[in-house]
């Protein structure tokens, strides 16, 4: 297993750390009355290359939640030296105090501040973690908590502060360990604690493995019907191993866009209450080329338009229809009881969806995709499950 910490602290623990660099970081309220000190939003620094892929940790997943079929056939395979299914979910944070019990949020009643949340198998995870985060990962116990460095950064903790959620559970923050280490996650808990919090759905699965990466994946895609996606990815070849890592993780939305605190849905619903202070200082409205006027961030809103002006003076215009437009800003979930959309930071929109529904393949001509792209935004077309309406910005134009 020496080999293993090694290759995993090296690649996680290491180069892939700091990959997504910030220039400037967003405070925003935390309720309608409770102001945090701020600072104007400015468009981050491009991305860093990713180094190619290198060892043998392994990740997979599924769409939604991960098949857990993939687990228990990985758990069989004689080339398996470890097995972390990771369960992920939307927590919610209503206060948080210092070491010494000094308030750092307070959150009105009735809203609370979104924290994407892991639960792990704390001796299992601990075996890929880097050397110096293993201790800390390996004796995370019940009602405690482990914060990535970013996270620390944004809740303003340090290890002996304490988060509430919702429910009244409190979680003594045990450890800050590198964001890689715990897939860019904001919060991570074992699993006794993520029953309790409920964080139990499974979202992704990490392997380690002696053998050559293509005979695990054969055994693990053959786990699943013919008709069920996969996706595998080694280390090196994503900033951070967690599922849906096409976008920016929620830590890294929060940096570059600000933070807020929102009134969560109804069971069953996904649009949700935002806090207006937020709306007022980060949200602008514009007159856009071909789409008309639209309300977005306003760290993007210069990118949308720069996009939609060059489709319009290339002679493009009639790839995008107005009557398809689906929106920018939109204080919503993905889908009812899930992760939290980028549309409710107002970064990403949906263009032609009429005619690229969700989970449809994509009829989108790939010349306005192509533009879109150079001016910093990901494309759903390609994702697991196909979004191809949603472009989503995610680096600094290329002009």
């Amino acid at each position: 297993m020496q080999k293993l910490f090694g290759l995993f602290g090296a690649g996680i623990g290491g180069a892939l750390v700091g990959v997504l660099v910030v220039v400037a970081t967003q405070g925003s309220p935390s309720s309608p009355e409770t102001t945090r000190p701020s600072t104007t939003s400015t468009v981050p620094a491009r991305i860093a290359p990713v180094p190619e892929s290198s060892a043998d940790v392994l990740l997979a997943w599924t769409t939604r939640q991960l098949d857990t079929r993939l687990t228990g056939v990985a758990r069989e395979l004689p080339e398996v030296q470890v097995v972390s299914e990771v369960a992920s979910h939307l927590t919610d944070l209503v206060a948080s105090h210092d070491s010494d019990g000094g308030t750092v949020d307070d959150v009105d009643p009735g809203w609370s501040i979104p924290l994407e949340t892991i639960a792990v198998d704390p001796a299992a995870h601990a075996q890929l973690a880097s050397v110096a985060d293993r201790d800390a990962v390996a004796t995370l116990g019940p009602g405690q908590a482990l914060l990535g460095r970013s996270s620390a950064a944004l809740r303003r903790l340090d290890v002996g502060g304490t988060v509430e959620l919702t429910g009244g559970h409190k979680l003594v923050v045990s450890g800050i360990v590198e964001d890689a280490t715990i897939g860019a996650a904001e919060l991570a808990v074992d699993q006794a604690t993520g029953v309790e919090i409920g964080v139990v759905t499974p979202r992704y699965l990490l392997v380690a493995h002696d053998s050559d990466r293509a005979t695990v994946e054969a055994a693990l895609r053959a786990a699943l019907p013919a008709d069920v996606p996969v996706r595998f990815r080694g280390l090196g070849e994503t900033p951070y191993l967690r599922q849906g890592d096409a976008v920016l993780p929620q830590v890294r939305i929060k940096e570059r866009f600000g933070e807020f605190a929102y009134k969560p849905p109804a069971p069953g619903e996904r649009e949700f209450e935002q806090d207006p202070a937020w709306q007022s200082e980060n949200l602008v409205s514009r007159d856009m080329p071909i789409l008309g006027r639209m309300r977005c961030h306003r760290a993007v809103v210069d990118a949308i338009e720069g996009a939609l002006t060059e489709i319009a003076d290339s002679g493009l215009a009639a790839l995008v229809d107005p009557a398809g437009f689906a929106g920018c800003w939109n204080p919503r979930l993905v889908v009812p009881g899930s992760d939290m959309s980028r549309h409710a930071w107002g970064v990403a929109l949906d263009v032609n969806y009429d005619a690229n529904p969700t989970g449809r393949e994509s009829v989108q001509d790939p010349r306005l995709v192509d533009v879109f792209r150079r001016w910093g935004f990901t494309w759903g077309g390609k994702w697991l499950l196909p979004d191809p309406a949603h472009l989503e910005f995610v680096e600094p134009p290329e002009r």
